[in-house]
């Protein structure tokens, strides 16, 4: 366990440091589309289209990456290397005709589709959210295929490499914003060229081991039936947060204008920093699950995942801090220049903050999800899932008039702590007991460092009032964060990352 434990570590860390810079990136990318559109009607536009392949598209793609893992390392354990590749050739192909209809089908029923996802506008505005739907439909294809081989990647250990795939995709649309200024078409077919290159760029990867895809369908073939059969359970299990956040955008078309851009720069700033930690975690463990779960060793199974939730502790206590004590702030450096003013900072902060009160919720889905994947129980997160997604609708239609984008925002983390409390139990249930006492005596332990942490923005505070310079701001987060590591080093908590007797 040891040796695993360090080597899932290293890796997280590895792992962790290209997200970082994809998501960098990806801040980069927000922020030049910020200033050049702010929280306009064709910002507003752009991001509920957007959110078909970035959110609803990723969903499909994960979900086909999260069936794929266990199947992959059962053949790579048990099989031929020819079984292996019949296997993953015929999923391909099954996946690739499938995807391209629907692609098809989505421009053709555009028109239909932007009225659901984008309702009540007017109609010269309209015809911009067609368009753009036609633009972005064949991602569907792209997203599936991108992730269908980032899976095998990852299998084979490549976690770094599948990481960096995100780089060139926000590369190419920051140069389409610069180069196209506000011409939003240019901007929309980027962004589906972005997609293509993402598994463009791993194919190099997949002839040096040895996969060699050409077109079969066997449809009898038991192993790709029962992968195409689980899709959908396992898309609805794992899309909670993206359908959450959908829905809160589409309601948000019927609050003032810029309320659903506000939405999405919110939580793509929530996403964007809590995933380079919480997908690189998901990410490096759910490999090494499955492998557990084959051979029924479900001691370990724990284990990993008590160490997970350790690493997560660490890094998600003090970026929970910080976005409460300084929300506005955080969105002011990032987003507030060109058109993105005062308002669309104070709208965009409600967003974000109350996006960030679900990180543990998001941590909980996507770590319980990839154990329930690895051990083929695919109905217990569909259910639950389903179960927290109507209930977010029904807070959103309940609250959204009355309090707006606070409503929307925190009905989506309500319903990811709810869903992260009934799976716990479930889990529990599946594998025992994970929630140990040396995994309780962690937590408690990190309150010192967490209230060393709160202590010295209160005394940067009343010392150095924050202004509205950016270093400003800067100096106490900076220091406020230094005191939490120099503390958390001082305790030994810092181990959990080479599991040396934490």
């Amino acid at each position: 366990m040891k040796q695993t434990s360090q080597k899932t570590g290293k890796n997280f860390i590895s792992v962790s440091a290209v997200i970082f810079i994809s998501k960098l990136l990806g801040f980069v990318r927000d922020i030049f589309f910020a200033s050049i559109f702010g929280t306009t009607v064709l910002a507003d536009i752009f991001q509920v289209i957007f959110s078909l392949p970035n959110l609803l598209f990723a969903s499909i793609g994960n979900a086909l990456s999260a069936v794929n893992i266990p199947d992959l390392t059962y053949f790579i354990k048990n099989r031929s290397l020819e079984e292996r590749n019949r296997y993953m050739a015929q999923l391909l192909s099954y996946v690739t005709i499938i995807a391209a209809l629907v692609s098809v089908a989505g421009m053709i029923m555009a028109p239909f589709i932007a009225s659901i996802i984008a309702p009540g506008l007017r109609e010269e505005v309209n015809d911009v959210a067609v368009i753009l739907t036609r633009i972005m439909a064949p991602t569907l294809l792209f997203v599936c295929l991108t992730y269908i081989t980032a899976g095998i990647l990852q299998v084979h250990g490549y976690f770094v490499l599948s990481s960096t795939i995100s780089i060139p995709f926000n590369l190419l649309i920051i140069g389409s914003l610069l180069i196209s200024k506000d011409n939003i078409f240019i901007i929309g077919c980027c962004t589906t060229l972005g997609w293509l290159c993402q598994f463009l760029i791993q194919i190099p990867v997949l002839f040096k081991e040895k996969y060699h895809f050409q077109l079969q369908l066997n449809f009898k073939d038991p192993h790709v039936n029962n992968t195409l059969k689980n899709l959908i359970p396992i898309l609805l299990g794992n899309a909670l947060l993206h359908l959450s956040l959908i829905l809160d955008r589409t309601y948000a078309m019927n609050l003032p204008e810029g309320s659903a851009a506000a939405l999405s720069f919110g939580s793509n700033l929530f996403i964007t920093i809590t995933s380079v930690f919480i997908v690189a975690m998901s990410t490096v463990t759910f490999p090494q699950l499955s492998k557990y779960c084959i051979e029924s060793n479900f001691k370990m199974a724990g284990r990993l995942i008590t160490q997970s939730f350790k690493i997560l502790l660490f890094i998600l206590a003090p970026y929970l801090i910080l976005v409460i004590m300084y929300n506005q702030n955080i969105v002011t450096l990032v987003y507030q220049r060109g058109a993105f003013g005062y308002d669309s900072t104070a709208m965009t902060s409600k967003a974000f903050l109350f996006y960030s009160l679900s990180v543990f919720g998001y941590a909980c889905l996507e770590l319980y999800n990839r154990a329930f994947f690895a051990l083929k129980n695919f109905r217990v997160p569909m259910l639950v899932s389903i179960f927290c997604l109507a209930l977010n609708g029904f807070l959103d239609y309940l609250f959204y008039e009355t309090y707006g984008i606070t409503a929307l925002s925190l009905s989506t983390s309500i319903c990811l702590i709810i869903y992260a409390i009934i799976m716990s139990v479930l889990l529990r249930k599946n594998i025992g007991n994970f929630f140990t006492k040396d995994l309780c005596f962690y937590g408690a332990k990190l309150i010192l460092p967490a209230l060393g942490m709160i202590a010295c923005i209160q005394i940067t505070r009343y010392l150095l009032p924050v202004s509205q310079n950016v270093l400003g701001f800067l100096f106490p987060l900076l220091a406020s964060a230094s005191v939490y590591l120099i503390i958390a080093y001082l305790c030994g908590l810092h181990r959990v990352f080479f599991n040396k007797g934490d």
